[in-house]
């Protein structure tokens, strides 16, 4: 209800996509931390750090907050003074229009993965609390986030991320409390953790393995659209930088809970008299030991509260390419109506393909990972244009036609280790000698616009 209401004035694409551009700081903080504060950040990360210490929390919060940050410092001001609703749009000023189209599908491939993730943990947790199994769990899920969406849109989700994100941190912070007074104290809760869990890496880890661990989160974020949509939405350019500002230290000071659930809670395994599993179910299981009844009904509310807040906004990415870089370009003359019909049209079919994904059973982490990989593609294209280099040229093109062909053949066929690594390296050496070459008419769209 209070998305519906926060998203009834819409009467156009943008009013839908970008909430009007209306956002001051604090909402864009907010909205940015929630939205990408999600399922694994709880649930994932937990279990990894309880598994791997400190080792596990590389990824989250620790990276994606870096990822955050360079939002802030590189790219929020500059794409909100362009006006752009898309990170497509800005690749089409840049680049040209098949440039644009490429980034749209590389955006819609990557949001609908993301969004797969937030349904498979939405549906997991729904199937442990009910009589219900994952499939039925997963079409509740399906139906309800696509209410939620539709009726909301930027404007709703923004509002309801608000909210959420503190329901979110005060069940957390509860939880932590019980957490160290189960263990008599902060001292006592840190004097459990085993001194190798302190470390930030793994025996027998490469360099490699290292890099990628980091660089993938860090990548994909400053590229998504899901999280740059804020920044969009922003009022004006500065607004954008000082939220995503504001958002990243967010998102790391919050981040640090889970991690403190993964370092103590394994301690208080003998205390609580349970088992706490090395996978997924480490805190829904901690939770259960540690809160009354009621409480824990309040907790499950907050992880779905973390759900709700990433999977819609996933959502409305792939509702924004498909509508702005698609339908747009097939319809020029469509009226804000239209468009708003095409970009509500574009959800469903989002949600009905992530729920597809959803049901192929991959792990939550390894969902997360590989649309943050499937992102970060544009990375190259998207860093040159601001920088100004290769403009009106089939550089951008290239450049993410090679990294998908050397992403998907080292990486998702031949598994090689460092593919990402090899993936950046070839799109920047891709990019350079198509951007040296004499123009050649036909070749590429000019570009349309400029921010």
């Amino acid at each position: 209800m209070l998305a519906a209401w926060a998203g009834r004035g819409a009467t156009s694409d943008a009013d839908y996509l970008v909430a009007g551009r209306s956002l001051g700081p604090f909402a864009v903080a907010m909205s940015l931390f929630a939205t990408w504060f999600a399922s694994e950040s709880l649930i994932a990360t937990s279990s990894e750090v309880a598994s791997d210490g400190l080792a596990g929390a590389r990824t989250e919060p620790f990276a994606y907050a870096l990822g955050i940050l360079a939002i802030a410092l590189f790219f929020a001001h500059r794409l909100r003074s362009g006006s752009h609703i898309t990170i497509a749009d800005f690749l089409r000023s840049r680049f040209g229009q098949g440039t644009e189209m490429l980034a749209a599908c590389v955006i819609a491939l990557s949001a609908t993965t993301w969004a797969a993730a937030q349904l498979y943990a939405f549906a997991t947790i729904i199937a442990a609390a009910s009589p219900f199994d994952f499939p039925v769990a997963l079409a509740g899920a399906t139906l309800l986030v696509l209410t939620y969406t539709l009726f909301g849109g930027l404007a709703g989700d923004v509002l309801t991320d608000m909210v959420q994100g503190a329901i979110m941190v005060a069940a957390m912070v509860v939880l932590a409390f019980l957490m160290v007074d189960a263990h008599g104290g902060i001292a006592a809760a840190a004097a459990s953790v085993p001194a190798q869990a302190w470390s930030f890496s793994l025996p027998g880890e490469s360099w490699t393995q290292r890099a990628e661990l980091w660089l993938i989160p860090i990548a994909g974020t400053m590229v998504s659209q899901e999280a740059l949509a804020r920044t969009l939405a922003a009022r004006s350019p500065e607004i954008a930088r000082t939220g995503a500002l504001a958002g990243a230290g967010i998102y790391l000071v919050v981040g640090m809970i889970p991690v403190s659930f993964g370092l103590f809670g394994p301690g208080l395994a003998p205390v609580l008299g349970v088992e706490l599993p090395a996978d997924e179910a480490f805190l829904p299981t901690l939770a259960a030991a540690l809160f009354p009844p009621w409480l824990h009904i309040v907790f499950t509310g907050a992880l779905l509260s973390a759900i709700l807040s990433s999977v819609d906004s996933a959502l409305l990415a792939v509702s924004a390419v498909a509508t702005e870089s698609g339908y747009r370009r097939i319809a020029p003359a469509a009226s804000p109506r239209t468009m708003l019909r095409a970009a509500r049209g574009a959800t469903v079919i989002a949600g009905l393909v992530a729920a597809l994904v959803a049901a192929s059973g991959e792990s939550l982490r390894d969902l997360v990972l590989d649309a943050g990989a499937i992102a970060a593609v544009l990375a190259v294209p998207i860093i040159m244009g601001l920088a100004g280099r290769g403009r009106g040229t089939p550089a951008a093109v290239a450049a993410i036609i090679v990294q998908v062909a050397v992403l998907g053949v080292l990486d998702w066929v031949l598994g090689v280790e460092g593919a990402f690594l090899w993936m950046v390296a070839a799109g920047l050496a891709t990019f350079a000698v198509v951007a040296a070459l004499p123009a050649r008419d036909g070749l590429a769209a000019g570009p349309v616009g400029d921010t």
